[in-house]
């Protein structure tokens, strides 16, 4: 049975709330999805882009601004990990090494989300997935 809830991977997130690098029909899709309160982000997805904006892999000037903006202004439920959700992520299979991406699989799997992401790796795990 297909979910219909929707947990973001930090690039999908990045990439909807900024429209860029996907689909006219991936930005309707997600801002319809929001109008009925289908979307989630995880807490870690926030650190995480810190983090590369930190690295210079990204380029926001106010990250607190910007998820300010988005958990404001977007319909979008912010969902925290659990101790639960933290050891589940660390029991799953080494197919993926990012830290972020498996506490998000365990994350889409105890809140029972489809995990939007275009990451092939994440893939190979017990995750529903969802990409236009």
């Amino acid at each position: 049975m297909k979910k219909e809830t929707y947990l973001f991977d930090t690039h999908a997130l990045i990439f909807w709330n900024n429209k860029i690098s996907v689909s006219e029909g991936f930005i309707t899709f997600f801002d319809n999805q929001a109008k009925k309160g289908r979307l989630y982000v995880s807490s870690i997805s926030f650190w995480e882009i810190a983090l590369l904006v930190k690295k210079d892999r990204i380029s926001i000037s106010n990250v607190t601004a910007w998820k300010n903006e988005i958990m404001n202004n977007a319909n979008i439920q912010m969902i925290e990990p659990s101790a639960s959700e933290m050891i589940d992520s660390t029991l799953l299979p080494d197919y993926h090494k990012d830290p972020f991406d498996r506490l998000l699989i365990a994350q889409a799997n105890q809140n029972n989300c489809s995990l939007v992401t275009k990451d092939n790796n994440i893939h190979e795990y017990n995750v529903e997935t969802f990409w236009i």
